[in-house]
């Protein structure tokens, strides 16, 4: 459970400073209630990577409440969201998601970044708290992850291997030949968790949604707010998210893995 917020600081000034309004103390287990806030090294790596796009880069300076009443209207849009993998507008706005996301990733990479897949036989080591991955990356700039091969969304009905997220990204981790989601999910956790240190319940995913968008273009913003922010909505606030909203990651009601877009609206109304 997040505290009342902190006062506004100055996240302009320094990487170290947090965003106005950012929570205060949440409780780690076996850690105690500890502080989280920006990783530095993850804000330069944004602004390195932005400066090389050409794209305006204009990340949040603000943690903003969530607006349940406009987070059910996106549950209930990403509900009413078709599956149109070949549409070509959803094409263009998956394509732009997964060439930009790669592209992230080799920012990623020069932090020196320790990254490592989850095995198959192999206990979730942040099974006790997601807070255990921001940790374990401030602290030993190392990330377990968690392969797309092992879960891609939970309804056997949805074909989703049209994906442009499924094709494969070229990169190797060991043995892991990486898919673009395994990639999508590094640079997402990276830029838009720890970077400004958001959470990972309804409130801090909205957050993470906020903080990543700003470094995409328009047509791939369409596409990661289909895949977080409407994703996450349906999760908290959808048929399942009075149970979700306090499961752990093992008993929480994922949403289908459609590839679609929504109404405008909704990556527009930050």
């Amino acid at each position: 459970m997040e505290t009342p917020s902190r006062p506004d600081p100055s996240p302009a000034t320094n990487d170290a400073a947090p965003l106005s309004g950012a929570p205060g103390p949440v409780n780690v287990p076996g850690r105690g209630e500890m502080q989280f806030g920006p990783l530095p090294a993850a804000r330069k790596a944004a602004r390195d990577y932005m400066q090389g796009t050409g794209l305006p880069y204009h990340p949040p300076v603000k943690y903003q409440p969530v607006d349940k009443e406009r987070a059910g209207r996106i549950a209930q849009e990403y509900d009413r969201m078709e599956h149109r993998p070949q549409d070509s507008e959803v094409r263009a706005a998956y394509t732009a998601l997964a060439d930009e996301s790669m592209a992230q990733y080799q920012q990623i990479k020069k932090t020196g970044l320790k990254i490592e897949f989850i095995a198959a036989d192999q206990d979730d080591p942040y099974a006790a708290s997601p807070r255990y991955a921001q940790l374990d990356v401030q602290e030993n700039n190392h990330l377990w992850v968690f392969p797309t091969s092992s879960g891609f969304g939970m309804d056997d009905e949805i074909d989703s291997s049209q994906s442009p997220l499924l094709e494969d990204s070229g990169e190797v981790i060991g043995e892991h030949k990486m898919l673009v989601n395994d990639v999508f999910r590094i640079v997402h956790d990276y830029y838009g968790h720890f970077k400004e240190g958001n959470g990972f319940r309804a409130t801090g995913e909205d957050n993470a949604w906020r903080s990543h968008m700003a470094m995409f273009s328009p047509k791939a913003q369409r596409a990661l707010t289909s895949e977080t922010r409407g994703q996450n909505s349906w999760v908290n606030y959808g048929p399942h998210g009075l149970a979700n909203r306090t499961a752990s990651g093992a008993n929480t009601v994922f949403a289908e893995q459609k590839t679609g877009l929504m109404p405008e609206w909704v990556t527009e109304d930050l």
